[in-house]
């Protein structure tokens, strides 16, 4: 067909078209943006269309004269001046083209990277343009034409068009099937739209777009810590690859964090601090913790840049976790509410417990005094870490110690992060009185003895019920995990935590490092979690824990804690945390057994 023929053809077919509207040349037009999606719509009504990896753009022909505009309005008729001057070359009086500037790469296939390189020339050689959508045309205005009519205008418009312009055609296929052979090869994804959908500014539902997203496992090899938070949490994680035999930098991870998975995060990667970085080929990041690479987490990514880094690099879990399944709808986990800490210096709260009720000094050294001698055997010469009620406050304290009594003892301990500092243990009962006069309510035992702080004695097993877990599962649980220690060949005892879960205590003849007690720990539970995933989980994150009971092994660690056997609680009716015997726990007995009031008896437990 000859040029002008398609000017006459296209110049007569917008008029006859359902829902054409002869207007004024529009200026700017808001884009038409899909909605996104995990899956692809069921249905003969949806087509689809490849989606580029590329800059939103839109092409205004008016009477010779040719503007480009960005996704936002911007004019960049000069960055895309080589679209521009194939546009000049069509044959037809006005149009308004949405599409997609891209540049291909090496692979044949549009790539981000390349686009940028390519507008930072000065002669933009490999510049296209997808054209995938016609809005106006020659004094009509087709936003309210079906999508499929206007695409088979759009077709007539390019027919012959510059090779910088290019037909974006639809697919009619199963959507699933689509997608899976895009991503196969390499694309960024497809975008479903309905046959007979109009063109609306905005986001809507008859476009809808599913995203090809790259992921791999990759070790974490450092963390940036979120200033100021209460308690500590990560904001980004810092990520490496092997590469010949080297671990290099591979890039950094900033989103795809709840606080509930932030504050997890920074608790598994305590244990692995280290003075230096574990990069083969050091870089400077002077914000970073180094850690040793010892976890993987798995990513998300857009794609690589030209210095083989992670672009648009977002956390999807540690690979421990990793379970091809959608990925379910988190909510942050509220603030606490903010509490007036008059007289308690910040840097000195760890975390905040704004619903906590706290006894008397005169209630807890009474009760010291007549459970002091059993507790010590669960309490005594261990590394403390407390909480603390001072000035109407209670909370887990960190940093600078308050006056320390002469019955209460301190150990200088070497940081991971370097440096040294204080914690404090006892040995007898005026040790534990004498931390009453330090404000402690709770004590938090480390797993280790401050004869051998580096080696655990002890491993420890949470049982943490969501909501909607009965107690009596909990139990169930509980002797399911005692049955595998027994196979393993350890023996183990019970304790009720003073509030509603489980801790399972398994004394060590033989220590261990920490790191391999909670590797071994770990294992230990993902048999549990493996084999039932809808009972149980190894996540913190809240929304993984409703009617499943969380499989907590991270109390395992160096410096990590659980509450000890005999501390009190802060809670309402003042609670104990108490050892008790498998033989209660079948008799029956409840986790509000035991109080201040009514502690528990001497027993051999261990």
């Amino acid at each position: 067909m000859s040029a002008t023929g398609l000017r006459s053809r296209s110049k007569k077919a917008p008029a006859g078209l359902r829902g054409a509207r002869k207007t004024e040349f529009p200026a700017f037009i808001e884009p038409c943006d899909p909605s996104l999606r995990q899956r692809a719509p069921a249905g003969d009504d949806w087509v689809y269309e490849i989606k580029a990896d590329g800059y939103r753009s839109q092409i205004h022909v008016q009477d010779g004269k040719v503007t480009a505009f960005s996704r936002t309005g911007l004019n960049w008729t000069d960055q895309f001046s080589l679209i521009v001057e194939a546009a000049q070359r069509l044959t037809v009086r006005q149009a308004v083209l949405d599409g997609e500037a891209v540049v291909y790469g090496v692979t044949g296939i549009p790539d981000f990277q390349a686009l940028r390189r390519e507008l930072g020339r000065k002669r933009l050689g490999g510049l296209r343009y997808h054209a995938f959508d016609l809005l106006y045309l020659d004094g009509y205005d087709l936003r309210n034409v079906p999508y499929v009519e206007r695409k088979e205008i759009l077709k007539q418009v390019l027919a012959g068009a510059p090779e910088q312009l290019i037909y974006v055609g639809y697919l009619e296929a199963e959507g699933g099937r689509a997608f899976e052979h895009a991503c196969n090869m390499g694309l960024e994804g497809i975008v479903g739209k309905r046959r007979q959908s109009i063109y609306r500014s905005g986001r809507v539902n008859d476009w809808v777009k599913l995203k090809c997203t790259k992921s791999d496992n990759f070790p974490i090899v450092a963390f940036v810590e979120k200033l100021g938070a209460q308690p500590r949490c990560i904001a980004s994680l810092y990520l490496g690859r092997r590469k010949h035999g080297k671990l290099v930098y591979a890039g950094k991870a900033r989103t795809g964090y709840t606080e509930a998975i932030a504050r997890e995060l920074r608790e598994q990667l305590d244990p692995l601090i280290t003075n230096s970085s574990p990069l083969s080929e050091p870089v400077k990041k002077p914000k970073a913790t180094w850690v040793r690479p010892a976890l993987d987490a798995e990513i998300e990514y857009g794609g690589l840049t030209d210095d083989g880094l992670l672009r648009e690099a977002v956390f999807k879990g540690i690979r421990d976790d990793l379970k091809k399944v959608s990925s379910p709808s988190i909510q942050p986990v509220a603030r606490p509410r903010k509490a007036v800490h008059i007289g308690v210096p910040r840097e000195n709260i760890l975390q905040l417990l704004p619903d906590a009720v706290a006894p008397s000094k005169d209630e807890l050294i009474r009760y010291w005094r007549k459970v002091g001698s059993r507790a010590l055997h669960f309490l005594g010469r261990r590394p403390l870490k407390l909480v603390r009620h001072t000035h109407g406050t209670t909370f887990y304290h960190k940093g600078k110690l308050p006056p320390i009594p002469d019955s209460v003892h301190q150990s200088r301990i070497q940081k991971r992060e370097g440096g040294e500092g204080v914690r404090v243990w006892v040995d007898d009962i005026e040790g534990l009185i004498g931390l009453v006069a330090m404000d402690a309510v709770e004590l938090h035992p480390w797993a280790a003895t401050v004869d051998d702080i580096e080696h655990a004695d002890r491993l420890v097993f949470d049982l943490d019920p969501g909501s909607g877990v009965a107690w009596e599962f909990l139990v169930e649980t509980a002797f399911n995990l005692k049955r595998i220690l027994d196979d393993e060949g350890y023996d183990s005892w019970p304790k009720l935590t003073g509030g509603k879960g489980l801790h399972i205590m398994v004394p060590l003849e033989r220590r261990v490092s920490h790191d391999k007690a909670r590797v071994y720990c770990r294992s230990i539970v993902q048999r549990l979690a493996v084999a039932n995933p809808d009972a149980y989980t190894t996540s913190a994150v809240p929304d993984r824990r409703n009617n499943r009971i969380f499989l907590d092994y991270l109390r395992n660690g160096r410096g990590t804690t659980a509450v000890g056997a005999y501390s009190p609680r802060a809670r309402q009716g003042f609670p104990v945390a108490a050892p008790v015997t498998w033989k209660d726990i079948e008799r029956g007995v409840r986790p509000d057994a035991y109080t201040l009031m009514r502690p528990p008896r001497g027993r051999d437990y261990v």
